[in-house]
């Protein structure tokens, strides 16, 4: 008995001891700061992707604002182009020859409205960006009239004498189509008139008259291409 070997244990690294209490604290804080890290870092993960999208959102609306004021613009000035191509090249209204076979170009969207007879008011030719409207027998604003009348410019231009001198009216010198004509502005009484243009024509007057300052360029231009065979 007093012989047997003695086997001498091992404390090494390979050793199948209990490796005892001493590294239980440790193992566990490990695993707390792992946890906690994981924690934080998916706090942060969605912060971040919350900001992101955030971000994206804002520059997405910011884009779509953009474009759909850029879609806004571009319709407007694509309207107003078209309307100043819808308005070249301007149509005519050509006169008869025994009403004095004047020509009267406007622009060709207008719509337009004549009456034509053998006395008085020869030619009335209304026109008009819109409808031309009449109301209890009355025709409503319009952009555009020219009137051939059988009056003679001495008698049509008598009825505006006394509102000239007294300032209520203006006139001035013009030409239409190389006819001399007179240029009037001012209070029309009972008129919607706002100017009228009288060019004597032989024994008799073709007048041009507007009724909307907003159309003031149409007018112009309606009487810078009129045709009068004097």
């Amino acid at each position: 008995m007093d012989n047997q070997p003695i086997i001498p244990t091992s404390s090494g690294p390979f050793s199948s001891a209990p490796s005892g209490s001493g590294r239980g604290p440790l193992f566990i804080a490990l695993i707390v700061v792992l946890g906690l890290g994981t924690i934080i870092f998916g706090v942060l993960t969605v912060t971040f992707s919350n900001k992101a999208a955030a971000t994206e959102k804002s520059t997405t609306q910011q884009k779509a604002a953009a474009a759909a004021a850029a879609r806004d613009e571009q319709k407007s000035l694509d309207h107003i182009e078209f309307t100043k191509i819808n308005e070249t090249p301007y149509r005519a209204y050509n006169a008869p020859q025994q009403f004095g076979s004047f020509v009267i170009n406007f622009p060709k969207n207008w719509s337009s409205s004549v009456r034509e007879q053998n006395s008085g008011t020869q030619v009335s030719l209304a026109l008009n960006p819109e409808f031309i409207r009449n109301s209890n027998g009355q025709d409503e604003i319009t952009a555009i009239r020219v009137l051939f009348m059988t009056t003679p410019q001495s008698q049509y231009m008598a009825q505006y004498a006394g509102n000239i001198k007294n300032g209520k009216m203006k006139q001035a010198k013009t030409t239409v189509s190389g006819q001399p004509a007179y240029d009037v502005t001012g209070t029309f009484s009972g008129r919607k008139t706002i100017r009228e243009v009288i060019v004597p024509v032989r024994d008799k007057v073709l007048v041009f008259s507007s009724e909307s300052p907003q159309y003031a360029a149409e007018f112009n231009a309606v009487l810078s291409q009129a045709k009068i065979i004097p």
